[in-house]
């Protein structure tokens, strides 16, 4: 997406069919076509989290791995390209949670999230009765009864957790206290990378309860909520008066090196097979001389979209496989109050299978306006609970098309249809 301010009068960027594409007016790509300056992102983030694994008490690790989470706390240092993020932000559409390139449609999906995560995708949505005694779930759960001070309405503030829970030499090590350090590590974990939002200083207790038993809430689909937290983030960051982005940006940036080799840096082997596909790219995202957001406007013109193969698929372990045949499910995507589709309908091809013209978007608009403010003692389950009949049927909404074999013609039907309703 170049800009064209001198040629804006002439050049029509499209649509040429408006149906598709609703919030153009809102939409930042406005400012880039026409030569208007617009900030590089800024991505929001806790600074205090453990960078990797190094710094946890290595006596919570077999916690981690119980709940899921010791793929994705490896990789909560990555460091951003925040050009490349900008750029993808400007291609993002909050219409159909998928990137409008110049080829095709593409996105980031739950098969990209299991594969460089190694988060759950499958099992219950998480979700869970919200109020209650906030000061007595804190106790219950970390063991210290807190004052009115420390909580703004059901928000913890990260900086009691930090003061409380960053040395266990503070603390004796019971198995009840090394539980806790988990507990309270997993809840940073949660708001200052996977589930990072403008309220990053302080993380909502309804989490808590989630934690009280870890292998309970390895059953839970961290992956579609961070999924879903992800679209939140990148649909409000496409809005011209947004200027910033969550911290589970660095999903974006793996997915693209990924997905698009020409503008990663030096691919490096995949040698820890224990872990996610995407711990991999750590030691490059600490290296890599990040670009401006004008060189990736120019490259995604000329991009080509490789798929991950069944080779590499069966390497992974088997967190990251757990659920493969959902991968392309058309299903909600659910965090509380956040309720995101999920669309792979619409990228078949990264899958290998032909792509045809879509049907009109699953997400309906009100649901893009949902916050948790003044909702505090909410009952999401019963408010959401045609949706959440659509989850527990995932099984019945998996897509499937003929395979694709070769590059998909210009002339091709979804290609006709996609020119008409894209943008320049």
């Amino acid at each position: 997406m170049a800009s064209f301010s001198g040629q804006s009068r002439v050049i029509n960027p499209g649509p040429e069919d408006s149906s598709l594409l609703r919030f153009q007016s809102i939409h930042v790509s406005e400012h880039v076509w026409d030569g208007r300056n617009h900030p590089t992102l800024r991505v929001r983030k806790s600074q205090n989290i453990s960078g990797g694994l190094e710094g946890v008490l290595e006596e919570i690790i077999p916690h981690l791995e119980l709940a899921g989470f010791i793929g994705v706390a490896n990789l909560s240092q990555f460091l951003l390209d925040v050009g490349l993020i900008t750029a993808l932000v400007e291609r993002w559409r909050p219409e159909t949670h998928t990137f409008h390139m110049s080829p095709e449609e593409c996105t980031i999906t739950l098969q990209d999230v299991a594969i460089l995560l190694g988060l759950r995708i499958i099992r219950r949505p998480v979700i869970a009765p919200t109020g209650g005694d906030w000061a007595q779930i804190v106790e219950d759960s970390l063991g210290i009864r807190l004052g009115p001070e420390h909580f703004v309405g059901s928000f913890l503030k990260i900086s009691w957790l930090d003061i409380h829970f960053t040395h266990i030499s503070m603390h004796n090590h019971s198995p009840m206290q090394i539980t806790r350090f988990a507990r309270a590590y997993i809840l940073r974990l949660i708001r200052g990378f996977i589930l990072a939002d403008h309220s990053s200083s302080r993380v909502s207790i309804r989490y808590l309860p989630l934690l009280e038993d870890f292998e309970l809430t390895g059953q839970y689909s961290w992956g579609s909520a961070v999924l879903g937290y992800l679209y939140r983030e990148l649909c409000m960051a496409t809005n011209i008066d947004h200027v910033a982005i969550g911290r589970l940006a660095a999903l974006v940036v793996m997915w693209a090196w990924d997905r698009f080799p020409d503008i990663a840096p030096s691919k490096p082997p995949y040698t820890r097979l224990n872990l996610p596909y995407g711990v991999r790219w750590l030691s490059q995202g600490m290296r890599k001389g990040r670009k401006d957001v004008q060189y990736y406007r120019y490259l995604f013109d000329r991009i080509i979209l490789v798929l991950y193969n069944m080779e590499l698929i069966n390497m992974l372990p088997p967190i990251c496989r757990d659920g493969i045949d959902l991968w392309r499910a058309v299903v909600p995507l659910i965090c509380f109050q956040v309720c995101e589709w999920h669309q792979p309908d619409r990228v078949m091809r990264q899958f290998g299978m032909v792509q045809h013209i879509p049907r009109a978007p699953y997400q309906p608009d009100q649901l893009h306006d949902l916050t948790h403010r003044g909702k505090t003692g909410e009952n999401w389950s019963a408010k959401f609970g045609a949706i959440l009949d659509i989850w527990e049927s995932r099984r019945l909404w998996v897509m499937a098309n003929e395979m694709q074999y070769g590059l998909l013609s210009s002339n091709s039907e979804y290609m006709r249809w996609y020119i008409t309703h894209t943008r320049r």
